[in-house]
């Protein structure tokens, strides 16, 4: 189970933020029954994040993250699942404005993204609740606390 982390310097991660992002990957991807597998996560401008997203969502503003699943007939061999963009700025704002801790609040947008690419969507209520319940349990393992709740 690998992250490939890609990130700019002015974006301070911290070490133990990036120590447990591999942690937490193989945590879901366990959960999930996935075998071994890589996805990429890049931390990229809210410029970058508005491109994206008007590009690929037809919606001309930034987000917090994005997901993209890897479909090329390649994912077989490479056992990449695709790759994740998380606005550095947008997630640093959100948790200020919440009064979250900034890597809870990363690594729970990095689990958002990880359950997109593995096809859960938050579409309708149900599939809401369901997405919701399992980033919970997930984050809890982690000692993060419900981020819906707060």
């Amino acid at each position: 189970m690998k992250v490939n982390l890609i990130t700019k310097e002015e974006y301070l991660l911290s070490n133990r933020l990036k120590d447990n992002l591999d942690e937490v990957f193989a945590f879901v991807l366990n959960s999930e029954s996935i075998e071994d597998s890589s996805i990429n996560l890049s931390f990229i401008s809210s410029k970058e994040m508005q491109e994206l997203n008007n590009q690929y969502r037809g919606i001309d503003k930034d987000t917090n993250v994005l997901s993209f699943e890897n479909q090329d007939i390649s994912r077989e061999h490479t056992k990449d699942l695709g790759d994740i963009a998380i606005c550095y700025p947008y997630v640093v704002n959100e948790a200020l404005e919440a009064n979250k801790e900034l890597d809870s609040h990363i690594s729970h947008m990095f689990i958002h993204g990880i359950l997109h690419i593995l096809g859960y969507d938050h579409e309708s209520e149900s599939e809401a609740d369901n997405m919701e319940s399992k980033e919970i349990k997930f984050l809890s393992k982690f000692n993060i606390i419900n981020p819906y709740t707060i």
